[in-house]
Order: C-alpha cells, then structure tokens, then sequence
C-alpha cells in the first residue's frame, strides 16, 4: 500500500475534521501550535524505513471531538494527561499512559473524556510498520512515563534534516513500538496465578531457581525486556519485597539450610547461593538472621 504524498501541514485538514470545537467552521490546524505538531521536512531515504510524516503534542482544554476520515498512513496515538474515546468498530477507552497503533484507512472517533486532555499523534510510513500491527487496535498501557518523554524528543527531530536525523527518528520509533508490541504480548500471554502479570512470575521464578548465580536488575530487564523500574514497583506491589530483597531472602534461606545439613565452609555455603564475597554474604546474614552463619550453625548444632 503506496501512501498519498502530503507536503504541508494544512492537508491534514483532509484527515482529520472537528465536529465541535470554538463554533462551526474550524479546522483542525486552526487550533494546533505548529511549533509542537509539524511536518517533517524530508523525504524518506528508504520505504523500509519507519518514518514520522506528521506529529507532535496537542492539548485540548474542552470537551472536543473529531473525526479520522481516509487516512492514508498509520497513526500511533499516545495519552500523556486525561483519557480518551476511540470510536472504530468498537469503543476503546484510553486512560492516562497508553498508546494505540491503527491501520491506514481504519477511520475512527476521538472524543475527549476528561480535560484537559493532553496526548501525541503521529502519522507513520514505513514498509516495515506491518510488524508491528498484531496488536493493533488495542489499547498497550504503560505505566511510566517515558513514552511521553521519547515522543517530545521524536518531535523535535522532525525539522532536522540529512541521514542521521532520519535514522534517530527510526530508532525511536522502533523502541516504542517494539515496547508496545512486546508489552501487548505479555498482557495477552496466560497467567498461572490469577491478578500477577506472567512475566512478574517469571522473574519470581528466575529468582527461586536461579539464586546461586549472577543476577541484577540490567539482567532481569533484558530477559524480561521490561523496564527494570517497572519490575521492581510490581514485583514489590505483589510480594511485597523488592526483587533484590527478596533474592537475597532466597539465598539465606538456601544458606540456612546447607549450614545445618552439610559442613562446608561458610566460604563455601556463600559461593553456593550465590554471594562469592565471603564479608558480604556473612554480613548479609547477620543483618537478616541477627547472627553470623557460624554462630547460627553452632546453635542448630548445639
């Protein structure tokens, strides 16, 4: 599917048409500060290539609705502040933090259900955008706040041109897409215990198992691909300890139990569950069992 070529940003107006905004007879760019939702000044260098053609941030502090009508391009819509009503087939409401990817020529509704209502919308070209769209038309929910961050700066890249500008802007849209996608899949994969997230069980999982070997939160994020600081407020939400906290629980308790059953060293029993560092592993005891593994081992013995 070959996109119509659009140079200026006033033909948006033949996309998008208000049904109420200031009175009759405004056009959606009446009401856009072009100076945070533009055109990008250039032509792609490859039709591979993810690229933003229009986008930007748009506030609306009334209640305001319009239409998407025959557009040509695919459009990811992020909601930074407020929530919203998207009207296509079905209703999809979209609370503060979310994104939704739609189809070129999939028309829809917008209607603002909470103001001020404060979001990005890019129109999108790119053979390479088909990967994306298994999940499209459902609402991806993200609950930091670094999507928004991410498509401000994406905003800003639109006016610079030269392969570099053009190559930045790909990338980042590549991230929050590969985020959404990646983020849809968990949401849709099932859930061995009822209300916690899969991949929160899988990283209980990996720390159950896998405690005796080399684990950090920059480990967990690339197994998990989940942002570290996402695991570690959900993960605390559901069990109550940080993921550190409760890997180093599981260690003492491995530790416990091989100072009573065995007679390795305590250097050795350290190594076993995964703390090499023989002060740290005995001050980690202490501080968690108010005693070294030596003198807890002679009182189990005793």
């Amino acid at each position: 599917m070959t996109p119509a070529k659009y140079t200026t940003i006033d033909e948006l107006n033949n996309i998008f048409r208000f049904h109420r905004l200031f009175g009759s007879g405004t056009s959606f760019t009446d009401v856009l500060d072009t100076k945070r939702f533009m055109a990008c000044g250039c032509e792609s260098l490859d039709p591979l290539i993810l690229r933003a053609v229009f986008g930007g941030a748009i506030t609306y502090g009334i209640p305001t609705t319009f239409e998407c009508i025959d557009n040509p391009f695919y459009l990811l819509l992020y909601i930074e502040k407020g929530d919203a009503l998207i009207k296509t087939k079905d209703s999809i409401t979209m609370p503060e933090r979310s994104m939704i990817l739609l189809k070129p020529y999939e028309n829809f509704r917008f209607d603002t259900k909470s103001t001020p209502c404060y979001f990005h919308l890019f129109l999108l070209s790119g053979e390479s955008l088909r990967l994306y769209t298994e999940h499209s038309s459902k609402v991806i929910e993200f609950k930091e706040k670094h999507i928004g961050t991410q498509l401000s700066y994406l905003q800003r890249l639109l006016l610079r041109q030269g392969t570099d500008s053009e190559l930045l802007r790909a990338r980042i849209l590549t991230d929050i897409l590969t985020e959404g996608y990646l983020a849809g899949s968990k949401a849709l994969a099932p859930s061995t215990t009822p209300g916690i997230p899969g991949y929160i069980q899988e990283m209980k999982s990996i720390l159950d198992q896998e405690y005796n070997t080399f684990i950090t939160l920059d480990n967990l994020e690339q197994r998990l691909l989940i942002s570290k600081y996402r695991l570690c407020r959900e993960f605390k939400n559901y069990y109550g300890h940080s993921p550190l906290q409760y890997l180093n629980n599981v260690r003492i308790q491995q530790a416990k139990t091989l100072l009573e059953q065995t007679d390795i060293t305590i250097n050795a029993v350290g190594y076993d569950v995964g703390i090499a560092n023989t002060s740290h592993f005995i001050k980690l005891f202490k501080r968690e069992t108010s005693q070294t593994p030596a003198e807890y081992r002679k009182n189990k013995s005793s």
